[in-house]
């Protein structure tokens, strides 16, 4: 019989996204704000690049995003986050295929040892989820990781809508985001999370190096350093990012239509050729970055 685990390993899809690692926009575009208008639009649209986890102390929210949010009618993050449905639907997918377990994807060996680290590390045995993939693992990682108690902005979204009365609407579901990441087979996942905590110092390192980057604002540059940070997330970033773009490309031009909508979605999402920015461009809208004070 399945284990049942915390909800709070389900944000992991997010954050792995984007912390595992048209036209370049100049240095004088760099930007997490842009503003999308033109053609049938209702109004000024905005996306914004999120990170999907950082400490506290490293999170702005400046004025200029504060301005998008209020002049927006609704917000849309990948997932509706304030669906009821949400929890369920994610513990439907989240369970490894026919059955097997964490041991059929570790060898003994590293079975072992993830589990003395989880055990020593984060106080908490691998059995209550031996039956998740191990991608959700991450979720138990991100505090380690960043050495303080996660902040995301998607949580803040959130509380600004509810705060301003506004809808929360998803880009996908968390079937089609599952199937997306179901794409790396669990034994490649198994791999990711040994590789991790066998290399926790070089890993904080890398992801210190990424937010780092994020502050610079500089979109074009967070995607290349995903695809060049040498982890094995590069050989997937045609169904992580390319083709979750594409689908989402007719989603949000319907959300813009209908009403201004404040899009936020993770900053890996907006470089490169079939980034968002450029897939709009290419759709004849206009997409303008909003600079900061």
């Amino acid at each position: 019989m399945r284990r049942r685990f915390s909800h709070r390993l389900f944000p992991v899809l997010t954050f792995f996204l984007f912390a595992t690692l048209s036209s370049p926009i100049p240095a004088s575009g760099q930007s997490l704000l842009w503003k999308l208008e033109g053609k049938d639009l209702a109004g000024a649209s905005y996306l914004y690049g999120t990170i999907h986890a950082i400490c506290p102390a490293d999170v702005v929210i400046g004025d200029e995003i504060t301005a998008a949010v209020g002049n927006s009618a609704r917000i849309a993050l990948e997932l509706d986050l304030d669906d009821p449905r949400l929890l369920v639907e994610m513990g439907h997918i989240s369970f490894l295929p026919r059955d097997s377990t964490l041991r059929n994807y570790f060898s003994a060996e590293d079975y072992d040892f993830v589990e003395s680290w989880f055990k020593d590390s984060v106080g908490l045995s691998l059995a209550p989820m031996n039956n998740i993939r191990p991608l959700f693992l991450f979720g138990l990682l991100i505090g380690r990781l960043l050495e303080c108690k996660p902040q995301s902005y998607e949580e803040l979204f959130m509380a600004m809508a509810r705060a301003q009365g506004k809808d929360v609407i998803g880009l996908e579901t968390p079937a089609e985001q599952m199937a997306a990441f179901s794409r790396i087979p669990p034994r490649v996942q198994a791999t990711m999370v040994v590789t991790m905590l066998r290399n926790m110092d070089s890993t904080r390192a890398n992801f210190g190096a990424l937010t780092e980057l994020y502050r610079t604002r500089d979109v074009e540059a967070l995607y290349q350093f995903m695809l060049d940070s040498g982890i094995e997330y590069g050989r997937y970033d045609t169904e992580l990012l390319t083709k979750r773009n594409q689908t989402w490309i007719p989603r949000i031009i319907e959300f813009a239509e209908e009403k201004p909508t404040f899009i936020a979605v993770g900053a890996g999402h907006f470089g490169g050729p079939h980034g968002l920015l450029a897939l709009l461009r290419q759709q004849g809208y206009s997409v303008t970055p909003v600079m900061s004070e």
